[in-house]
C-alpha cells in the first residue's frame, strides 16, 4: 500500500506498507493513534500513541481557514493560523475510503496535500519551534 511517511526532522516521502497493524506501528514507531481530524480523513493520519512522552517533536498543526469558527476542546473559536496540535514522532498518511470503511493507497492529490501542509522548511521546524514556545511561555509564566 502506498502511504505517506512523515519523519521528524525531514521532508514526507511515499513509503510501501503492507498494511497491516503491524506495518503501521513500525512506521510511527509504537502504538498507533488514529488524528484524521489533521486532513479530514484526506488521508487518515496516524502518529505514535505515546509520542507526546517519547518521541521528539515532529509537526505543528495550524488552523486553516477552513477551521475558521469552528469551536476548540476548551470552547474558544479557532482563528486561521492558531495552533491546534503538535503531532510528535514520525508521522504515516494513508489513503481511506469511507465507503468500505477500508485503508487505500494515498492518491496524488493527498501526497499533494501532505506536501503543502508539511513538506516546507518552516513545517520540518515547527513543532521543536511550537513545544519551545509553549515551554518558554510556561516558564515565563512562573517567575
Amino acid at each position: 500500500m502506498k502511504a505517506i511517511l512523515v519523519p521528524v526532522g525531514a521532508m514526507p516521502r511515499t513509503v510501501d506498507i503492507d498494511g497491516s497493524l503491524k506495518s503501521m506501528q513500525e512506521a510511527v514507531g509504537g502504538n498507533i493513534e488514529l488524528c484524521s481530524w489533521v486532513f479530514d480523513d484526506e488521508p487518515v493520519v496516524y502518529a505514535n500513541e505515546e509520542g507526546k512522552f517519547t518521541c521528539e517533536p515532529n509537526r505543528a498543526v495550524y488552523a486553516t481557514a477552513e477551521d475558521e469558527g469552528k469551536v476548540r476542546w476548551d470552547g474558544a473559536t479557532v482563528h486561521e493560523g492558531d495552533l491546534l496540535e503538535i503531532l510528535f514522532g514520525d508521522v504515516l498518511c494513508i489513503g481511506y475510503d469511507p465507503e468500505t470503511g477500508e485503508d487505500r493507497d494515498v492518491t496524488d492529490e493527498e501526497v499533494a496535500r501532505v506536501n503543502a501542509r508539511f513538506g516546507t522548511l518552516w513545517s520540518i521546524e515547527s513543532g521543536w519551534a511550537e513545544a519551545l514556545r509553549i515551554r518558554l511561555q510556561a516558564r515565563a509564566a512562573r517567575r
